[in-house]
């Protein structure tokens, strides 16, 4: 019989604070950002902002879960169709309004002049081509003509870069598993990218990396212990990491054992903070263009502090319309659209991902 104290026993059932680890990261993303858009410097940990960790943890988390989902039912139909009622509808809505509703009502051109212009359009089939096409075919929109102009940042949602490299991580676990390397070999193509992290590598290549760590744990998960020790080992690899210049490799390995860890070890009552709902993707979408709006509406020069005691409630609240609205009617669509659910060969029941996003 397997050891309770293994990760796999905990991958049983679904008592787990991934959720609230997620919010956890969504939440660093928008501090960090709160400092970068008032013209400040970012918090930092060495060579990592605060919003680079907290998109290490979506990265862990991602890893870690989409891996499962592929090896619990490997259909590439049901594989893509989860991955983009996920990301998609949130991100279609969060991009057309910032492009038809945000765009004219701050834009210093007029109305007309704003709606007749091609680059709102252009905004919208960028970003969402980016993310389909994980960043092979389009690039990123940043602006909306005359839009946010007189700030630090005239960038609608600089948060929009992750996306593409998330899809791309998606991407290469439907190909390992469709070449029958994720469950078998997935550790000499982790062993390859922490080679990949080389001095200067970018911040895209470790989160893949993270990625596909993360994926390994959740393959070797009857063999990986579940120990406070290891995982106080692991968090003082990762902080130190930081400010050790050619130490990625370490971060991609020790933060998603941290992650872990702390999904399955953390007290049963902080996961009533997402009781009603998965809002840290809406969280992670909003804030960048809720936080530009607030310093058009208070000034370039407000507290990096007051933006984010501002902005953190406000877009908590317009997620939590996303996640009613949105999200989660989309993800109800799932069974639909999947087709038949085959059920793989497992030893058990896999359980069932909600992966982010980010």
């Amino acid at each position: 019989m397997a050891s309770t104290n293994v990760l796999g026993a905990r991958t049983r059932g679904r008592d787990n604070a991934f959720d609230v680890l997620r919010l956890l990261g969504a939440a660093l993303v928008l501090v960090s950002h709160s400092f970068a858009l008032a013209g400040d410097a970012e918090p930092r940990l060495g060579d990592h902002s605060l919003g680079v960790i907290g998109v290490e943890i979506f990265f862990a988390i991602s890893g870690f879960l989409v891996t499962a989902s592929w090896l619990s039912e490997p259909r590439v139909r049901a594989f893509l169709v989860k991955r983009a009622l996920r990301i998609l509808p949130a991100l279609v809505v969060t991009v057309v309004l910032s492009a038809f509703v945000l765009g004219p009502l701050l834009s210093t051109l007029s109305t007309g002049e704003y709606l007749r212009d091609a680059r709102p359009y252009t905004y919208v089939i960028d970003n969402v081509g980016a993310v389909v096409g994980a960043g092979t075919v389009w690039d990123v929109a940043y602006t909306l003509p005359g839009v946010f102009a007189g700030l630090p940042s005239d960038a609608v949602n600089g948060s929009l870069w992750t996306l593409p490299v998330e899809v791309r991580a998606y991407l290469l676990v439907l190909v390992l598993g469709l070449v029958g390397l994720l469950a078998k070999r997935l550790w000499i193509v982790a062993a390859l990218g922490l080679l990949a992290l080389a001095p200067g590598a970018s911040e895209s290549t470790l989160l893949l990396v993270v990625f596909l760590v993360s994926a390994l744990m959740y393959v070797k998960r009857d063999s990986i212990p579940l120990d406070g020790r290891l995982a106080l080992a692991a968090l003082l690899v990762w902080l130190i990491a930081m400010w050790a210049p050619h130490a990625q490799p370490l971060v991609a390995i020790a933060a998603p054992y941290v992650v872990l860890y702390a999904a399955y070890r953390a007290p049963a009552g902080v996961r009533t903070i997402t009781r009603r709902g998965d809002v840290s993707y809406g969280l992670y979408l909003l804030a960048f263009p809720v936080q530009q709006l607030l310093l058009e509406l208070l000034g370039a020069g407000t507290s990096p502090y007051l933006l984010t005691l501002i902005a953190l409630p406000v877009t908590y609240a317009l997620a939590t319309l996303s996640w009613r609205l949105v999200e989660r009617p989309a993800l109800r669509l799932k069974s639909m659209l999947a087709g038949p659910r085959q059920e793989a060969p497992a030893r058990r029941p896999e359980p069932q991902p909600t992966p982010v996003l980010p």
